[in-house]
Formats: structure tokens, C-alpha cells, sequence
């Protein structure tokens, strides 16, 4: 369903308050917007955690900093590409929020739910692959920024998996900043 089927679901059908349907059409698709690349940044941050307290429950290997990270990246980034949450049914009212749902009639939102659920679907999905594109290219700031060496040894602080949830960690948190940018 598309936003002209609404539009003209409306225009057969006027609303039963006195709202705006171009303008509360423009405020839901905004909302949906908003929380469906919220919700797709969030799954991706509870799936880095999740792997992360996975590694953090492994025996590993002596290797260096760069070269787990690299691999982390590449690796978690493949497996979110094969992990992508789907929209649920139900949903809706988180998508669009309270003020958006409490201008419709019951008649009304039961017509736009499908369009709803259609928007968050193809929001999050273009959401999703930006993290996987985000995720794969990471490594190098990560580096960076946490000035890793090639340096490897047989202490725990070198064990690959245990540079593997550290990084996982930091992913994780940076998916978080990006659900919620402010």
C-alpha cells in the first residue's frame, strides 16, 4: 500500500476529527521514520552484545589488536546481514506514536496499519544495510581511535576473544549513539 492509496482512502473517507490529513499523513510517515532507524540501530546494538558475552565465554588465541578487529568488523557485519530483524505486526502504535494514534478513528487506523507496518519494513530495512555497510568499515577508526598495535601475546589482555567482545563492545555502543542521536 502506498501513501496515494491513503490519500485517497481519505478523500472517499473524511476524517472523523477535524485533522489535517496531509499533515497528520506527514507527521505518521516522520514518526515511523524516526523510530523504525531506532529500532533497527538498537537490534543491531543487543546483537553486538550478544556475541560480545559469547566471546567474552571462549578460550582464545594470542593476536593482536588490529587484525581481531578487522576480522570482528568484517565477521559481525557479515553476520548482520543475515540477522535482519523484521517489522512485527502490533507494532504500530510504537511506530507512529501516541499523538498520531489518538487522532484516528478505530475505522481509520485499522486502514493505514498495513502502510504503516510497509513503511517501517522498508525504513529499517535501508536502516539495516546501512549498518551493515557501517559495520565493515569500521575497523579502521576503531584502531584509531583506541590506538591498537599489531602487538600480540600469550596474556589475557591479547586473546583474540577477548579483543573480540572488547570490540563488540564498542560497536555496540556506537550502534547505541546512533539510535538515539542527539
Amino acid at each position: 500500500m502506498e501513501r496515494v492509496d491513503v490519500e485517497k482512502w481519505f478523500r472517499v473517507h473524511p476524517p472523523a476529527s477535524r485533522v489535517e490529513v496531509k499533515e497528520l499523513l506527514d507527521r505518521c510517515e516522520s514518526a515511523v521514520r524516526r523510530h523504525a532507524q531506532e529500532d533497527a540501530w538498537l537490534a543491531a546494538r543487543n546483537y553486538a552484545l550478544q556475541r560480545a558475552h559469547e566471546w567474552e565465554g571462549e578460550f582464545g588465541l594470542a593476536a593482536s589488536e588490529q587484525f581481531v578487529t578487522g576480522e570482528v568488523c568484517h565477521e559481525l557485519s557479515w553476520e548482520l546481514a543475515h540477522h535482519e530483524p523484521m517489522v512485527q505486526p502490533g507494532a504500530e502504535d510504537h511506530l507512529v506514536g501516541g499523538s498520531v494514534r489518538q487522532a484516528l478513528a478505530p475505522d481509520e487506523w485499522e486502514m493505514i496499519r498495513p502502510w504503516v507496518l510497509g513503511q517501517a519494513a522498508a525504513e529499517e530495512h535501508r536502516t539495516w544495510m546501512e549498518i551493515v555497510k557501517f559495520t565493515n568499515g569500521r575497523a579502521r577508526e576503531i584502531v584509531r581511535r583506541n590506538r591498537f598495535t599489531l602487538d600480540s601475546g600469550w596474556d589475557a589482555a591479547h586473546q583474540y576473544t577477548a579483543i573480540a567482545a572488547h570490540v563488540a563492545q564498542i560497536l555496540s555502543r556506537e550502534y547505541s549513539l546512533r539510535a538515539h542521536p542527539r
